[in-house]
């Protein structure tokens, strides 16, 4: 063990597809975690989602990084034993069925856990293992309209918007994350396994919990908690500004020439300036558009107030202060035209192109070579592959 690989030596059978699941199957790759990706014949739908580059879209290439993949017909008896084989000496076993969809499969919780009884187990769908939901499809599309997210973010034109960051597949992931990693650290005083429920409405609902609480307690309308913050229109693009205390807006005043407000006494604490937030904010968006965002960024950086200028992500990717933080490493994948921008998970070393755990799986890449870790002898294989129990990867 070590603070670089602390998950060597464990070994996880992931089952789910999509994003969700796979990310955090990922993430436990990235720290040391041995995982195979058990796909079915045609693959993980997440590799069909988008804009297919080889044999992944996005959906699929980034939450598989660090895997082995084998394709296996679930259905078929033989492939009931492969699962079994790999199972029975695992630590962690994801899958990301709808409920009762694995149960039939015959890669239950009960019946798994008699095969191996230390296995964690984790279940990760849409809404839950249990209430009048359970057996619903929902992607996070779904997720953003059920917890309420789409009816918070209305735009100008007052319509509810999705939107499509996925944040309810992400959040999800790093739950899911999050909780396995726990048990394998109270696993080394306590060997039984458990079953984890973990879905996209949890995470949706924890990932709003303060937005959630103040709407809920104080209504659904948005107010401002300062003034005058908010996103200003520039001569050029736009600008996200927050003044909170009352030297923030003093200094602001002196730089927008408003020496009226800076010294009027209904503009003194939070509470006052919120009470004519509206005045404060036209006053000095009508400053603000006058000159270009980075003048404003500098001014305003340089006078300690918190400012940014709005970009879009190549100019994220690409601005000077993410390249010198290492936050993003340029990753080569067989099927990509050219390198992908992937952000480094915090905690762990940068990804390095080229190498396993920068590199995702083709279905059925490892099929062969993990059939022989399993004991299969070579002809038993060509067995297995003659009659479709398990698919060899596509090229």
């Amino acid at each position: 063990m070590s603070f670089e690989k602390p998950y060597e030596g464990i070994r996880v059978v992931d089952l789910s597809q999509g994003v969700a699941g796979p990310y955090c199957a990922m993430l436990l790759a990235q720290y040391g975690a041995e995982v195979i990706k058990v796909e079915p014949p045609e693959g993980d739908w997440a590799r069909l989602l988008g804009t297919p580059k080889g044999d992944h879209t996005a959906f699929s290439y980034l939450p598989n990084m660090g895997k082995r993949s084998i394709a296996v017909d679930l259905k078929s008896e033989a492939g009931h034993a492969i699962v079994d084989r790999l199972v029975a000496d695992a630590d962690v076993f994801l899958e990301g069925f709808r409920p009762g969809v694995v149960d039939r499969l015959g890669f239950g919780y009960p019946r798994l856990s008699e095969l191996n009884p230390g296995l964690l187990y984790l279940s990760v769908s849409g809404f839950g293992q249990s209430g009048p939901m359970r057996d619903k499809p929902a992607m996070d599309p779904v997720l953003q309209a059920f917890t309420g997210f789409m009816i918070d973010n209305k735009g100008h034109d007052g319509i509810p918007h999705r939107t499509p960051t996925i944040i309810n597949d992400m959040s999800t992931s790093l739950y899911a994350f999050q909780a396995v990693s726990a048990a394998l650290y109270a696993r080394r005083d306590d060997p039984r396994g458990r079953h984890f429920d973990i879905n996209l409405m949890q995470g949706a609902a924890n990932l709003q919990a303060i937005r959630l609480g103040i709407a809920y307690v104080e209504g659904m309308e948005l107010k401002p908690r300062t003034a005058p913050s908010g996103i200003f229109h520039t001569a050029d693009g736009w600008l996200q500004l927050v003044i909170l205390r009352d030297k923030e807006f003093h200094s602001l005043c002196d730089m927008l020439g408003l020496d009226e407000l800076r010294d009027d006494p209904r503009f003194v604490g939070i509470e006052a300036r919120l009470a004519h937030a509206d005045f404060l904010i036209e006053r000095v968006a009508a400053v603000l558009i006058t000159r270009p965002s980075a003048e404003w960024r500098d001014m305003f950086t340089e006078a300690g107030l918190q400012n940014e200028v709005l970009q879009d992500y190549h100019q994220f990717v690409e601005h000077p202060h993410t390249e010198a933080s290492g936050l993003i490493s340029w990753l080569h994948q067989d099927g990509l035209e050219r390198p992908w921008p992937v952000p480094n998970p915090p905690g762990i070393a940068p990804l390095e192109t080229g190498t396993p755990l920068a590199t995702s799986p083709r279905t059925g890449q490892h099929g062969r070579e993990i059939l022989a870790e399993l004991g299969y002898d070579d002809g038993e294989i060509d067995g297995l592959l003659a009659d479709g129990t398990v698919t060899l990867e596509r090229r």
